[in-house]
């Protein structure tokens, strides 16, 4: 218990390792969760309010019993602010090269019908016939999809954030976002 009360600097460095990966993951886990009411930024900014608050407590408990406890809060805070800071413009990279990749298979679909005179029924079809390498995983660490019809058409996509759907409209050259 005196360890926890009065850490040393290898306790807070083991502890923020701990933490960072714990809010990676928290983080991670909820940009991909729909959420009715309140998206991964308004949970990010309610654990910020909350560890704030714990700052706040800790440095008076701190002061009565002349522990150290504030430095848990302070170190975790710190990274869910830089995380939290962070993660905005990456997602929104992730989200558009994800898209410059989808591109590039539809491309190899494309190829594909004009070399066979039809449309591919899978993936593997593309890399079995052709033997082009075929991008599976988005930016995102989501995989990609393809859906063959009767009709001779299909669709790519791929899971985004947010809970979102992307897939690729042929005829307006967009991708679209379903929920």
């Amino acid at each position: 218990m005196k360890r926890i009360l009065y850490p040393k600097k290898n306790t807070l460095l083991i502890f923020g390792l701990l933490s960072l990966a714990i809010l990676i993951f928290y983080v991670r886990h909820f940009s991909f969760t729909w959420e009715f009411f309140l998206s991964v930024n308004h949970y990010i900014i309610i654990l910020l309010v909350i560890l704030f608050i714990g700052i706040l407590i800790s440095v008076k408990v701190d002061k009565k019993k002349k522990s150290k406890i504030k430095y848990y809060f302070i170190i975790s805070f710190t990274q869910l602010l830089i995380i939290g800071l962070l993660s905005i413009p990456i997602r929104d990279w992730q989200i558009e090269y994800s898209k410059e990749k989808g591109l590039s298979l539809i491309n190899l679909v494309e190829k594909h019908k004009v070399t066979y005179g039809n449309y591919p029924k899978s993936f593997s079809e593309i890399k079995g016939k052709m033997n082009l390498k075929v991008p599976k995983w988005t930016a995102l660490g989501t995989k990609y999809t393809y859906d063959f019809f009767e009709n001779g058409n299909y669709i790519v996509g791929f899971k985004s954030y947010y809970g979102y759907d992307l897939y690729y409209d042929k005829l307006n050259k967009e991708w679209i976002a379903y929920d």
